[in-house]
């Protein structure tokens, strides 16, 4: 039996262990899969856990970015997935898959602006994909330094959010997750995004499942980060578990996760 797991900082809430183990149920995977969170000081102690007791594990905030120093021939900025292969730890990102993947699904082709909020982890590789897909990207961070840092390297445009009139908005920060949070307004609740051209809004954020900040858009078609939630543990499990998965087995692994989410399954 295969191990693997995830790890973060204060991840209890995951609803990690629900997708992949539906991947392991539809695919005929034996594994196991755990929740594991780490304190920073700590992440030293848990790659050698890993190296001993893992085949593989996934990341997540906040420590996407701080795993690097511990990969061997990594040249990623940024990674959600590691395979543990004779002692060496190896990363890679589906983040880009998954995201792209429920984009195609839930809107079909997207093009023309697109205006990326946040220059995380996730904000790289979501701005980075949709330079790829043909858009014009416009990134934007709280922190102007970081943002234009980030902008340069992946050679996309740095703005303040009201200097481009989007047709795609994505919010890929973690300002939404509580209640009044809204990233599309300022403070004193105006909107900040030139709004009249939006025809599509991503949120990353799955909970709740309908933000704030995707309510601020009323008439552009909507989704939120459940898809690309499970279509990059889809695409880790391709790569840890070496198997090939078929779009068929992609859509049971989508509706039987989603239901177990719905009842509450963690």
């Amino acid at each position: 039996m295969k191990r693997y797991a995830l790890i973060g900082h204060n991840i209890s809430y995951s609803l990690s262990g629900v997708i992949h183990r539906a991947v392991y149920d539809v695919c005929g995977i034996d594994a196991t899969y755990e929740i594991i969170s780490v304190e920073e000081s700590e992440l030293g102690s848990f790659v050698e856990y890993a190296k001993r007791n893992l085949d593989g594990f996934n990341i997540t905030k906040p420590y996407k970015e701080k795993i690097l120093p511990y990969l061997t021939d990594c040249a990623l900025k940024s990674v959600n997935t590691v395979v543990v292969k004779d002692g060496k730890l190896y990363g890679y990102s589906t983040d880009a898959y998954g995201f792209m993947r429920d984009v195609e699904l839930n809107f079909g082709s997207v093009s023309g602006k697109a205006l990326v909020l946040g220059a995380g982890g996730a904000g790289r590789v979501i701005a980075s994909a949709l330079k790829q897909s043909g858009m014009d990207v416009y990134l934007n961070n709280r922190t102007e330094e970081t943002g234009l840092r980030v902008a340069n390297e992946l050679g996309v445009k740095f703005v303040t959010k009201g200097d481009v009139t989007p047709d795609f908005v994505v919010n890929c920060t973690s300002y939404g997750f509580n209640a009044g949070e809204n990233p599309a307004l300022d403070g004193s609740g105006k909107m900040q995004i030139n709004d009249g051209k939006v025809k599509w809004v991503y949120d990353t954020i799955y909970s709740p499942p309908e933000t704030e900040f995707l309510k601020s858009f009323p008439s552009a078609k909507k989704a939120n980060g459940y898809g690309m939630l499970i279509f990059q543990a889809v695409e880790a499990d391709r790569i840890m578990c070496e198997r090939e998965i078929s779009e068929q087995q992609e859509k049971q692994i989508y509706e039987l996760a989603m239901a177990r989410i719905t009842k509450g399954e963690r």
